[in-house]
């Protein structure tokens, strides 16, 4: 019987093996060199991402190529990478919206080691790219609102200027040659593209432009400041004028240049008179309450009124407080109980101390034909000291080349009711009007009635959290008022107007403030003439400047018109003039028109973001702004892949 052998195999599994465990070594190292790989496009895409983005703010700042391309090569080396690593071009953005882009490519190397044992490669390549979006879609700054009005329209020569900031219109936006839009960014929201026939919408310089079909939504739309702003008007409405002080009996004095009378009626009064040369003293106990018919004087003549008194002594005066002509009263501080009013007259001067003024309303008319409390005639002047506080039921006038004074400190308090003629103010040729500070925590200042500045005066508000004032404010021609910062709520409508010279203030024609908010109903609007219908007119040459609060309810917005949709009360700026405006210029449901040659603009290193219904620029007007605009984002640049 045969036996087969067996066979003996070991030679053949280690040719196997020699074999195959280069294979499976190399298909190890490729797993782990894939690895490897991906752990560096991930880091790279990183570095990408960053360096575009930084790449795109830096070129969106600057529009310039170098300080992209260094702003790129500080991120790579930050991230470890040599700046020959990275490469970035400027070019069309990949998302098919027209904006330009930053590209930025990242290109490395993975060394291979394992691997190698089955390629010639000594490395794997790795390429990252990144676009980072630079948004001509700008935040609003020039905005109409109304989709069913005439949009944004200019005419001849006229200009809008929004350099850093996108022009939005809810309707048409019309630029006919000769006239021009500088922006990065239009929109228009009508069946019509913007009508520029000579391309009248053209960017910045080195800027790229958008111009796109979109709704603008209202920026201030929902926005609690504007609600609590606008909420007051209805308080300062139903503002009435402060009652008289109801005073009776007394004796009147006449002081004249004769020692008799006068020192005998002062007696029967309770205080002593006492006349040296042309000067009168009266001396009345202090802490007391003295009670007097009316005080007038025979001209010419000086009077010291308890002007050593204390500010706990109360004088009722059941008449008018009346200085004639060329005389001198100084009035002690105290307790001041005015029922008939104070009038002086030409060449005058009367000083009080610091107090509390209650004045009723005088029996003659002023020179205007109204009946005031405080009826100030021509070269003369009226002086109260301060802190004080002012009850003063019927209005104050002020006459050509008079000056009154109204508190000193921060502390007073002013309610000023209307005159006869509806006036809680009337000014005239040369005057000058001061209101001081009423910052105090009990302090208030409301007026009830117009405010009418006339030609060449000037009139000074102080500094007030709240300025209610229940009646329009008219200034006329060169007249300067001066407005302290806080909110100005107005039941009525502001009709500036004012040229060249200022009259004696020291300042150039045209109303101005910083820390300044109005807030305007529109209210009674006149019915006829060049602001007829208009909530806010400013005319002729002025030069009226408003900056608005920087902090507090109303930070950052200058004006607030009428925010009722059944209220269409519009802005004019009248030919010529010029009205600069740091902040929101808010009128949402009114037209703004800025006539020939008239301009409208932010001043420099500051903003306007003007929102009307419509906006019209006539022949050679012009409208700028150099600011970004409240409806803001985080950021104008985007990464798109």
């Amino acid at each position: 019987m045969f036996s087969i052998p067996r066979l003996d195999r070991k030679g053949s599994v280690s040719v196997i093996g020699a074999l195959v465990l280069p294979l499976l070594i190399g298909m190890s190292g490729l797993v782990a060199e894939f690895g490897n790989g991906v752990l560096a496009k991930t880091q790279d895409q990183r570095v990408a991402d960053l360096a575009a983005f930084a790449g795109a703010v830096a070129y969106n700042a600057s529009a310039s190529t170098t300080t992209m391309n260094s702003a790129i090569d500080n991120v790579a080396v930050l991230n470890g990478l040599p700046a020959a690593d990275v490469t970035a071009a400027l070019v069309t953005s990949p998302s098919g919206d027209g904006n330009k882009s930053v590209q930025v490519t990242v290109n490395t190397s993975v060394p291979l080691l394992i691997s190698r044992v089955i390629d010639s490669n000594v490395s794997l390549p790795v390429k990252s790219v990144a676009y980072a979006e630079i948004k001509a879609n700008a935040p609003g700054c020039i905005i109409a609102l109304n989709a069913s009005g005439s949009g944004i329209t200019l005419s001849g020569s006229s200009a809008v200027t929004a350099d850093q900031c996108a022009v939005n219109s809810n309707s048409t936006v019309t630029v006919p040659c000769s006239s021009s839009i500088t922006t990065e960014s239009a929109t228009y929201d009508s069946a019509s593209a913007p009508s520029q026939p000579c391309n009248g919408i053209q960017p910045p310089s080195g800027k790229s432009l958008s111009i796109k079909k979109a709704l603008t939504a209202d920026p201030l739309a929902g926005s609690s400041a504007v609600a609590t702003a606008t909420a007051r008007l209805s308080t300062v409405a139903a503002l009435t004028s402060p009652g008289a002080p109801s005073v009776t009996g007394g004796t009147a004095i006449n002081f004249a240049l004769t020692a008799g009378s006068t020192a005998s009626q002062a007696s029967a009064d309770g205080c002593s008179a006492a006349l040296s040369g042309s000067t009168w003293t009266v001396t009345c106990p202090s802490g007391g309450t003295y009670h007097f018919g009316s005080i007038t004087d025979g001209g010419s003549v000086t009077v010291k009124f308890n002007t050593a008194g204390s500010a706990a002594t109360t004088y009722d005066f059941s008449g008018p407080i009346a200085v004639s002509s060329s005389s001198n009263f100084t009035f002690g501080p105290g307790l001041y109980n005015i029922a008939q009013g104070v009038t002086v007259t030409s060449s005058s001067n009367v000083t009080f101390g610091a107090g509390t003024f209650n004045i009723g309303r005088g029996a003659n008319a002023c020179t205007d034909g109204g009946t005031y409390s405080l009826c100030v005639a021509s070269s003369t002047s009226l002086t109260f000291g301060g802190p004080s506080v002012f009850d003063i039921s019927a209005g104050i006038y002020t006459g050509s080349s008079a000056t009154v004074t109204l508190g000193a400190g921060s502390t007073n308090s002013f309610d000023v009711g209307a005159s006869s003629n509806g006036n809680a103010l009337s000014t005239f040729s040369s005057s000058k009007t001061v209101f001081a500070d009423a910052t105090g925590g009990s302090s208030v200042f409301q007026l009830v009635g117009a405010v009418n500045a006339g030609s060449s005066s000037c009139v000074t508000f102080g500094n007030a959290a709240e300025h209610d004032i229940n009646g329009p404010i008219v200034t006329n021609a060169s007249s300067v008022t001066t407005l302290g910062s806080g909110v100005y709520t107005v039941h009525g409508y502001l009709d500036l107007e004012a040229s060249s010279g200022g009259g004696g203030c020291g300042t150039t024609a045209g109303q101005a403030g910083t820390g300044v908010t109005f807030v305007t109903d529109g209210a009674n609007t006149p019915t006829s003439g060049s602001c007829a219908s208009l909530a806010i007119c400013v005319l002729s040459s002025s030069g009226d400047s408003l900056v608005a609060p920087t902090t507090g309810a109303t930070a950052g917005i200058a004006v607030i018109g009428p925010v009722s949709s059944g209220n269409t009360a519009g802005a004019s700026f009248g030919a010529s003039s010029n009205g600069t405006f740091s902040g929101i210029f808010y009128m949402p449901n009114g037209a703004v028109t800025v006539d020939s040659s008239a301009s409208l603009s932010s001043g420099a290193n500051a903003c306007l973001e003007l929102i009307g219904a419509q906006i019209t620029l006539q022949s050679s007007s012009t409208v700028s702004s150099t600011c970004i605009g409240s409806s803001s984002t985080s950021s104008s640049v985007v990464l798109v892949q």
